[in-house]
């Protein structure tokens, strides 16, 4: 009697773990905030004197034989004056924590921002790649553009396209990539309105 009550006592426990994973796991409209607790607290205090913004860049419009991986990207594709690479421009900017007070309410639509994952998940083909880094903490925060079509990575999640990403590293970058992004924006916004 007793093996019998223990293996009913086990398929109980077993329900009510399926049960609490998949009320957990439900909910495929779920709103999700992706930013690190840290970030958000900083970024609302306004306390950004030890984080850094690193900006990785190529061109949105240029075509590549292969999907830019984000090692290509960082990897030395760029140059910090703009010089031509292969025949393509590329930026790595660096900007300090005093510069980022400026754009708080930048910063703040960031932390902000509803982010809806997309189901079916595509390859990376890195255009835009931008992180929060902590002087102690490391990485804080992370965007990369594109995914397959025109979903981007928020903290390595694959979400839908959201132009607050894009507008809020347009202070930060020269005027050739400043100039793309608005024409991949407008682009963006004309093709949602149809």
């Amino acid at each position: 009697m007793s093996v019998r009550k223990f293996i009913i006592l086990g398929l109980v426990l077993l329900l009510l773990f399926a049960n609490i994973t998949l009320v957990g796991c439900g909910g495929s409209n779920m709103n999700l905030k992706i930013t690190s607790f840290n970030f958000s607290e900083l970024i609302e205090s306004g306390n950004l004197n030890d984080i850094t913004l690193t900006i990785y860049y190529k061109d949105l419009f240029v075509r590549t034989r292969t999907p830019v991986s984000l090692e290509m990207l960082i990897g030395g594709w760029y140059d910090n004056t703009g010089q031509l690479i292969s025949g393509l421009y590329n930026h790595r900017v660096v900007i300090t924590g005093e510069d980022l007070v400026k754009h708080y309410d930048l910063l703040n639509q960031i932390i902000n921002a509803e982010l809806m994952p997309v189901e079916n998940e595509t390859f990376v083909n890195a255009r835009l790649y931008y992180v929060f880094e902590h002087m102690e903490h490391g990485e804080m925060f992370s965007f990369l553009a594109f995914g397959g079509g025109d979903t981007m990575f928020v903290n390595g999640l694959e979400v839908e396209y959201n132009g607050i990403f894009f507008e809020a590293v347009l202070p930060f970058l020269p005027n050739d990539a400043v100039e793309t992004i608005e024409r991949y924006l407008t682009a963006m916004g004309q093709g949602s309105e149809q």
